[in-house]
């Protein structure tokens, strides 16, 4: 996925933060707790450049070296490295005492959702956490669903602790018209980091389905689960590594709600590509006339694009045969107020995500 990474005109996108190491999209991120109260954030090509700041010993070295052993997956890897403590927000702050004395409190925000703050326009499409806590996965979780903002992939020990999260993510994510993007992947064996690895993998090779991910390095069913476990991991909306007609595929491919996984990522993806299209019009013209000439070159830029993703397979075909269908409304018929403030907002696009195929139900008449 190509990412802006700075301010736009196309407004989906307001706010874009810097990376560290410049105008390099990574395609996973990893989130960690740094030493110190500040939030670094660095962007590796390749596991020995990550070797530079986390050694073979550490727990971000060992996911991305997961991922890079993922089929397709070349980097980049990007590494959050998140305040070690929660930051006061100011807007929170409450007074409260009598004549003699009084108190002040502030609210905090946990240092991983400050960071994440930081970086949540860098252009990296799944997330993973390092040794993260319950607390903090779960505000983690409330962050990005608040923000519908990358695919946070979380890595349960247990069916329990699955439950314990797809409980917290019911009870939050209520919103009308926003999708679930918080998934579990239940791996019970200790020092295995399929979650991640799996992330890679369907970052390097969109569209995919996460039920059909399969067979990587890391990709084993876990002994310990039996038929029952994977029933509850199921309902829960998880997934976990099984053994299906001899190859190690995920469960299912689904969000913690209703979704799938590859509904949010796809829609993001829409988004970003419309979004990246516009300003790359504006960013070629050095005056756009508000006129219908440059509306029609608009809106043939976006049809452009809505059928670059019809091939992709990411968008479906809409009933009359076209990728999308995009209504402009001419410079005619624009309000004069539009016109001072230089803003055009007459595009209205319909587009289809499309679907997939999990399951195959068949009749079949045999005759002895």
């Amino acid at each position: 996925m190509v990412k802006v990474k700075q301010m736009t005109d196309v407004h989906i996108i307001v706010s874009i933060h810097q990376l560290t190491s410049g105008a390099v999209t990574p395609l996973v991120a990893i989130a960690t707790k740094n030493t110190d109260a500040t939030t670094k954030a660095t962007v590796y090509n390749s596991l020995y450049d990550l070797t530079n700041d986390y050694g073979e010993d550490t727990g971000v070295y060992d996911q991305a070296e997961a991922m890079f052993e993922a089929d397709n997956f070349k980097g980049p890897v990007e590494v959050i490295a998140y305040p070690n403590t929660d930051v006061a927000d100011p807007s929170g702050v409450q007074a409260s005492g009598t004549t003699d004395g009084g108190t002040v409190t502030a609210s905090a925000t946990p240092g991983i959702v400050t960071g994440l703050a930081e970086h949540l326009y860098d252009g990296f499409i799944y997330l993973v956490l390092d040794n993260a806590s319950e607390d903090q996965i779960e505000a983690v979780s409330d962050f990005v669903y608040d923000n519908q903002r990358i695919m946070l992939v979380t890595q349960p020990s247990t069916v329990a602790d699955l439950q314990k999260l797809q409980t917290h993510v019911l009870g939050y994510q209520k919103t009308k018209d926003s999708l679930c993007n918080t998934a579990a992947l239940v791996v019970t064996t200790a020092g295995n980091y399929r979650a991640a690895q799996a992330a890679a993998y369907a970052a390097a090779n969109l569209p995919v389905d996460w039920q059909h991910i399969g067979n990587q390095t890391t990709f084993a069913p876990d002994a310990d689960l039996a038929m029952a476990d994977y029933d509850a991991i199921a309902a829960a909306g998880g997934t976990t590594v099984v053994n299906k007609a001899g190859d190690y595929m995920l469960l299912n491919g689904k969000a913690l709600t209703t979704n799938y996984i590859d509904q949010f990522v796809h829609t993001q993806l829409v988004v970003d590509r419309f979004q990246n299209a516009l300003q790359k019009y504006l960013n070629r013209h050095k005056f756009v006339t508000y006129d219908d000439t440059h509306i029609k070159e608009m809106t043939q830029t976006l049809q452009t694009t809505g059928d670059d993703l019809s091939a992709l397979g990411v968008l479906f075909p809409l009933s009359d045969g076209n990728s999308v269908d995009i209504t402009s409304v001419s410079r005619s018929n624009t309000p004069n107020s539009d016109v001072v403030n230089r803003s055009y907002n007459g595009f209205e696009i319909k587009a289809q995500i499309a679907d997939d195929i999990d399951t195959v139900n068949m009749k079949l008449d045999i005759t002895l």
